[in-house]
């Protein structure tokens, strides 16, 4: 039986380190953008909708 490298064990898993990193710094960028900003809106259609004022 053949071993895996550690790019076939991170495929079979469903994700690269590059992918997961991407996703955390778009989910980081957007609650920076919620605790600093005094108003806005974050809309993603008919999934999510978030409007905040202070």
């Amino acid at each position: 039986m053949k071993e895996l490298t550690l790019q076939q064990q991170c495929a079979i898993q469903g994700g690269s380190i590059i992918g997961t990193g991407i996703l955390y710094l778009l989910l980081g960028a957007g609650l920076y953008k919620i605790l600093n900003s005094k108003r806005g809106r974050i809309s993603i259609p008919k999934l999510v909708s978030l409007e905040w004022r202070d």
